[in-house]
């Protein structure tokens, strides 16, 4: 009987053992499966919004093409839906980026750097193309204030500033970003007002500024692509690693210093 007992007590033991296994297993897997589809889901979200910023910095290229830039300049075309594209393109960018991020921070400079200088390249085209126009200095004049009035990018206001304050043998001046865009306009005009020789000298200045943004287009497209490869790579090895080694932390400065590395040997 006892030895019966015995029997009985160790199946027990055995079932609920076996039941405790297979309860444990059961809240294992569960766990194992949220934490899979966490990762699939962050890892899909991640793979979306690479290809999404590509793409948008793939608009920015096109838009900032300096062949393409040449031909709108000599078009005759409003580019008022051009810089309302590129203004909506670069906005995309940024709120696709990480305002604390180290590299995004970069792209977010560059970024709007390359803006600011396409805008002024369109606009200097425009100021001289309309000021070219005039006929006389009291029409040079006239015309120079109606373009002041359109130009809407500080940093070419700045420039044209800076070559009427160095003309006049002024210091060279550098507005604060606090200075807002009617004061740098009326600045602009009192520099230059009435004085037709002064606009004429600016214009031929305009060309070399043509050219020194162009030069400065180029240069950073250059940044941005290097920025954006190391950016996008970096993505994917965050991808891989956490889905291969959740939830080991990525080492983010670690891995683009080594990207920075192999980029400057690969371009060597």
């Amino acid at each position: 009987m006892r030895i019966g007992e015995l029997e009985i007590a160790i199946i027990d033991i055995i079932t609920f053992i076996g039941l405790l296994i297979t309860f444990l297993t059961g809240v294992l897997n569960l766990f194992q499966n949220k934490k899979t589809l966490y990762i699939n889901n962050i890892t899909r979200f991640r793979v979306i919004w690479i290809t999404t910023l590509r793409t948008h910095i793939s608009s920015l290229k096109e838009l900032s093409n300096i062949t393409n830039l040449y031909i709108r300049t000599k078009d005759g075309t409003n580019k008022i839906e051009y810089r309302r594209e590129l203004e909506k393109v670069v906005s995309l960018i940024k709120m696709h980026l990480n305002f604390t991020g180290t590299l995004d921070c970069q792209l977010i400079c560059k970024v709007d750097a390359l803006k600011a200088t396409l805008n002024s390249y369109l606009l200097a085209y425009y100021c001289k193309n309309t000021i070219n126009k005039a006929e006389n200095d009291n029409e040079v004049i006239n015309k120079f204030k109606e373009v002041i009035d359109v130009v809407t990018e500080k940093k070419l206001l700045e420039q044209l500033l800076n070559i009427a304050i160095s003309n006049k043998k002024n210091e060279v001046v550098n507005e604060s970003e606090s200075t807002s865009l009617s004061e740098l306009k009326n600045a602009v005009k009192l520099a230059y007002i009435s004085d037709s020789t002064l606009i004429k000298h600016m214009i031929k200045e305009i060309d070399y500024m043509i050219i020194n943004y162009e030069n400065e287009i180029e240069s950073l497209n250059c940044d941005i692509d290097k920025i954006v490869q190391i950016y996008l790579k970096a993505e994917w090895i965050r991808c891989k690693e956490e889905t291969r080694m959740w939830p080991k932390g990525y080492n983010e400065e670690k891995i683009i210093k080594k990207l920075q590395k192999e980029y400057e040997e690969h371009r060597k």
